[in-house]
């Protein structure tokens, strides 16, 4: 049986006195209004009253399917997103029972990323929300899984809910929830553990139980409301003001319009509803929205020292709303965010915000129809005009927000406009009531037989637009798995004891979540591997901070031959401490073919010596030095090179060269370097470096981590810059501690 829209039935019935009144309707349950007796209502429930409900249960069942299912295919690892470290953390942090970490524990090897720093306390820059419900489904599914794919599963009903209260239309309400559960950004954000996809289902549900409860004065409905405007609060405080606060101007211009509505209208003995009954329904929803922010300002007061200053805030000043210097973290680089970037970030965000709805563009066009035909046709005006003053609100206020700029390289096949994710409920209701009044002008109007023929290719239309997509968002999905799965593949499975793992990116970062998310320690540091970020020269503290632990470095951008920029790459070898008063440096080269003159260097610091090598040219010449670093002196000793029949040294064998490297601030890189080339001078020589961290200890002893990561530079390549290379075979460095 087709479902016909109450405004139709009013109409037909030339009801005008009730289609006024319920234009933004406001009359409570209980209160006299002017033909708004309980049967039409409970006439409209009764019609097929278990099959929307089946309906939005198989739909909120498919999401939470598709859910599970990416999780544990296409995103196994994740998205690539560092920010997802962030909220898997904090989430163990709460199942440990902790809200905060010890800078002392953390710094600088461990120090989690997006995290800000209060009385020597390590705190995230995210509110615990949305980590809370992580860490409920680990505690009672063991797994975080189940968390999102909730999500996804209530959004759904929350889409229905709200739709179904704003227009009082079963076909509108589902066709609005099967839009959203099939559109690729939802698909997208609720297989993640992120909070952006929990932000809008918990904003979507509030919005619909503040609507029901304020229009039929149900105090369960006004709580819930306030309960789902905190826990979304508790993730994404930004996002709850926003909406909450055109809610509560919605319901409060329904409630005037209806005091206007009942005064023109009523009959004798009626009265408009007071005011303190709109007053006492907000009560009720900021009574149950009082819970979540007493719990965000007690959090607030723990980890930022303020009530009033939120971690993000407190984490960097400048990570904040408005122009200016944008910054995420104080180690990180700042951006300049101005108008003229903002404009730019708005264009590609609405340019690639098709891309990610069921129907891509057509999905936008009926959202269209859906609000021009409600403006025009006054019987639901408000709750369009609603829909779209949220959905633009939204885009509005994250006009000023630095991070949609900073978003726009992954907009198109990355993680999409999340940040204007609350307006996708807004969106799909009204391209709900766009297709519905479009099908009820012309197909609804056909026979059965025809119209459900016309209906499929309608829906296939809608699917093969959305499919055009698709591939390019999977294959970019695809790459970072293929990338993920390359790293962990250089990790061995099994590990001799408790390990550290010091983690060597292509781009230099303190944090080992950048760019490998998935790379991951507890929030205690007890896992049986940890990995640490790569500070180059002072890794070699990590020998004393981590006692009986092996030491691994995992370098994945690591080129095997370096004149083959395509060749094998990644490396993952285990580094050994070196320690005494002094350690031995022996090097030993073979120098290539072709290569008329060489030389030798060991750098600390700003200082160098030089132990120049003219060959032969011919292939397999080979030369050695020995080093003594000598801590207590500070004094590098360095016996000239001695070598084999091809090599004609220029200085005797027996000589020795001292350079002091006092002046060098350890810790610092103990460099092992060969140059080889065909002028004198060496220039545009291809050099060969092994880096070593050193560092002294306060009583004087030296420490040494080997081997160091080598380095190349290849003249002509790599735009004539270092690479991470390696380099044996071609130079050879040994350490050993000597009395």
């Amino acid at each position: 049986m087709r479902q016909v829209s109450t405004d139709t039935v009013l109409a037909e019935r030339g009801d005008q006195q009730r289609l006024d009144y319920q234009e933004l309707p406001g009359a409570v349950s209980g209160t006299p209004g002017p033909a708004s007796s309980s049967r039409g209502r409970a006439s409209r429930l009764a019609v097929s009253v278990s099959g929307p409900r089946l309906a939005v249960f198989a739909l909120g069942t498919l999401s939470f399917t598709a859910s599970v299912v990416l999780q544990e295919t296409l995103f196994r690892h994740g998205s690539g997103d560092a920010d997802e470290a962030a909220y898997v953390l904090q989430a163990r942090m709460l199942l440990h029972g902790r809200l905060t970490l010890d800078q002392n524990l953390v710094d600088p090897f461990f120090r989690p990323w997006l995290t800000g720093v209060h009385n020597g306390r390590v705190f995230t820059k995210y509110l615990p929300g949305w980590p809370a419900m992580l860490a409920v489904s680990q505690l009672l599914f063991g797994t975080m899984v189940l968390a999102p794919a909730l999500v996804a599963a209530a959004w759904v009903v929350a889409t229905y809910r709200l739709a179904r209260e704003l227009f009082d239309d079963v076909a509108t309400a589902l066709t609005s929830a099967a839009f959203l559960a099939l559109s690729p950004l939802v698909l997208l954000h609720t297989a993640l553990p992120m909070a952006y996809a929990f932000t809008a289902a918990a904003l979507t549900a509030a919005m619909a139980a503040l609507l029901r409860g304020t229009r039929i004065g149900a105090r369960r409905s006004l709580v819930a409301a306030g309960a789902a405007f905190g826990l979304a609060a508790m993730a994404r405080p930004f996002d709850a003001v926003l909406v909450a606060v055109v809610g509560v101007l919605f319901v409060t211009a329904r409630f005037v319009r209806a005091r206007f509505a009942t005064a023109r209208f009523a009959t004798a003995g009626q009265r408009p509803r007071p005011v303190a009954a709109m007053l006492r329904d907000l009560g009720w929803v900021g009574l149950g929205g009082l819970p979540f922010v007493v719990a965000v300002a007690a959090f607030c007061r723990h980890v930022t020292g303020s009530m009033r200053t939120l971690p993000l805030a407190a984490s960097d000043p400048l990570d904040r709303f408005g122009f200016g210097e944008r910054r995420m973290l104080p180690s990180e680089p700042t951006f300049a965010f101005t108008g003229h970037v903002a404009l730019d970030a708005l264009r590609e965000t609405l340019a690639a915000a098709p891309g990610w709805l069921f129907g891509g563009t057509a999905l936008v066009v009926l959202a269209g129809v859906g609000l021009l035909a409600g403006l025009a046709a006054g019987g639901r005006r408000a709750g369009h005009l609603l829909l779209a003053i949220t959905a633009l609100g939204v885009f509005a206020a994250y006009f000023f927000w630095w991070g949609s700029a900073m978003a726009v390289p992954s907009l198109r096949n990355g993680l999409g406009p999340h940040y204007h994710m609350v307006a996708l409920s807004p969106v799909v209701i009204l391209a709900g009531s766009g297709a519905c009044l479009l099908w009820r002008a012309v197909p609804g109007r056909l026979p059965r037989p025809v119209a459900i023929p016309v209906a499929g290719v309608c829906g296939l239309a809608l699917v093969a637009v959305t499919a055009v997509g698709v591939p390019a968002k999977v294959n970019v999905q695809r790459y970072v798995n293929a990338v993920d799965g390359y790293v962990l593949d250089l990790i061995p499975d099994n590990f001799d004891g408790p390990a550290v793992v010091i983690v060597t990116p292509p781009t230099p970062s303190r944090y080992t979540q950048v760019p490998y998310q998935f790379l991951r320690n507890s929030p205690d540091l007890s896992d049986q591997v940890l990995y640490a970020a790569d500070l180059g020269a002072a890794d070699g503290q990590l020998a004393e901070r981590m006692p009986g632990r092996r030491l691994y470095q995992l370098r994945p951008d690591e080129v095997i031959e370096a004149e083959k920029p395509w060749s094998f790459r990644g490396s993952f070898v285990e580094l050994r401490p070196v320690e005494g008063k002094k350690i031995e440096v022996r090097a030993s080269a073979s120098v290539p073919a072709n290569m008329r003159y060489a030389s030798f260097y060991l750098r600390i610091g700003e200082q160098t010596v030089t132990s120049p090598l003219p060959v032969t040219g011919a292939a397999g010449t080979a030369a050695s030095v020995v080093a003594t670093v000598d801590g207590a002196r500070a004094l590098v000793t360095v016996a000239s090179p001695v070598g084999g029949s091809a090599m004609q040294a220029s200085v005797p064998p027996t000589s020795v060269q001292e350079f002091s490297f006092a002046g060098a601030v350890l810790p610092a890189q103990l460099t092992v370097g060969l140059a080889a080339g065909t002028t004198p001078d060496l220039t545009g020589a291809w050099r060969w470096e092994e880096r070593i961290p050193l560092e002294r200890r306060a009583d004087g002893v030296l420490v040494a981590l080997g081997p160091g990561p080598g380095w190349r530079l290849v003249p002509g390549r790599y735009d004539n810059a270092w690479v991470p290379a390696t380099v044996t075979g071609t130079l050879g460095v040994t350490l050993a501690p000597r009395r």
